[in-house]
């Protein structure tokens, strides 16, 4: 096996170049870290996704500065709306709370992906194509019969597990919900706002239909329920059955093909380093497990990653893979920007995501609007967790009434 040429030889190596990765290769790189990015695909290509941008990502854009060239080509919108199992509706505002933009935007990840990349390239990272099947031993990874040596190995391979299984950063038990997606490339106007549908459909679970432009959308639909459910079984279904989405194509224009895919939200108990190794992004199951986004997780670990890793290479012996040890700074940043949040978060996936809460949180009109506010805002990363335990609102929610409504349309 070939050994990389002394010249080109690098501290660090991130595989995976999606969000996490790429953000974490501009941080080391920008801090003049020898670092090189490989991904099994050249850029620009597709990942399926939601394709949607929450305040906090935008946030972490900033930090990247790359908002700027994001917001040129993205979809904004200011408001949701949902619709509960029961039929009722209800909509909030996007709201930001400080420097937070009150706004989403919606880029599909074939292009969001390549400017990523190709900031962390400007930033000095070096980049390859090649698909990374073993570490090595004594630091690095071994790339198509090459062996490529570093001190560190970050594994931003996001739900994948054919690498990550064989170290020790594998995780315990079950950690995949699934997801879908097709894009409607010619529809009817959309309307600006991002759209999550409840009903007719299995639960734990939500359709959504993101606007990506004028005249068309990303629509998909995340299970994250222990039944054994086919999501793109059921997003098919519901393009062809239910009452709102089947009329989306309804003009002869058809959807592209629906794409399937794997999402980790088992950060509580999640690896997140050994020696030589750490996990950034949706390889440290860092997708919120009540509402299945991670981009804006997957940008903030980056820089929490490569503060970690930069005062590891300043204090460790100058020769040898980086210990476990010398990266715990990390974990416990990770555990103290997010734990709360994802504690709260499973709570409410694995107890409140019922036709029976849902009818009444959205199913409430006036009355239950501050609540919706909320609870949007703490999933979004607007507010801290502990604004939504508000014990008065939520007794009233579990008093109250939902308007009995079916829609049809």
């Amino acid at each position: 096996m070939r050994a990389d040429r002394p010249d080109q030889r690098q501290q660090v190596i991130v595989v995976g170049a999606g969000p996490a990765g790429s953000a974490t290769a501009y941080h080391l790189a920008r801090a003049g870290v020898s670092t090189l990015l490989i991904d099994k695909s050249a850029f620009p290509r597709d990942k399926v996704c939601g394709d949607c941008l929450s305040p906090r990502a935008q946030q972490a854009l900033a930090e990247l500065e790359c908002l700027d060239a994001v917001v040129a080509e993205a979809h904004q919108a200011t408001r949701i709306h949902f619709r509960a199992p029961g039929g009722a509706e209800a909509e909030t505002a996007i709201s930001g709370e400080g420097a937070l933009p009150n706004r989403t935007l919606v880029l599909p990840r074939r292009r969001f992906d390549h400017l990523l990349q190709q900031q962390a390239l400007a930033a000095g990272a070096r980049f390859r194509v090649g698909h990374v099947r073993a570490l090595c031993p004594s630091g690095g990874v071994e790339l198509e019969g090459e062996r490529l040596s570093a001190r560190l190995v970050v594994i931003a391979t996001g739900a994948a597990l054919s690498l990550i299984k064989h170290t020790p950063l594998a995780p315990s038990g079950p950690v995949h919900s699934i997801a879908a997606r097709c894009y409607l490339p010619a529809m009817p106007p959309p309307g600006p706002d991002l759209r999550f549908f409840f009903d007719h459909l299995p639960l734990p679970g939500y359709a959504w239909l993101f606007p990506t432009g004028p005249n068309s959308a990303n629509l998909g639909y995340w299970y994250s329920g222990a039944e054994g459910v086919s999501a793109t079984a059921q997003l098919s279904r519901l393009l062809a059955e239910h009452p709102t989405l089947s009329q989306l194509s309804a003009n002869g224009q058809a959807a592209s093909a629906i794409a399937g895919y794997p999402i980790r939200s088992d950060f509580l108990r999640a690896p997140t380093r050994a020696d030589g190794l750490l996990a950034v992004g949706e390889a440290a199951g860092l997708v919120n497990p009540f509402t299945g986004e991670g981009i804006d997780y997957a940008l903030e670990s980056a820089p929490l990653a490569a503060a970690s890793i930069l005062g590891a290479l300043r204090q460790a012996p100058a020769e040898g893979p980086l210990l476990a040890a010398a990266l715990a700074g990390y974990s416990g940043s990770l555990r103290e920007r997010f734990r709360s949040l994802f504690l709260l978060m499973q709570l409410a996936q694995r107890h409140a995501f019922t036709p029976w809460v849902f009818d009444r949180l959205f199913g409430r009109g006036a009355q239950g609007q501050r609540l919706v506010d909320t609870l949007i805002q703490v999933c979004f990363g607007a507010a801290p967790p502990r604004r939504v335990l508000a014990p008065v609102e939520w007794l009233r929610l579990l008093t109250s009434r939902p308007a009995s409504v079916r829609r049809d349309g």
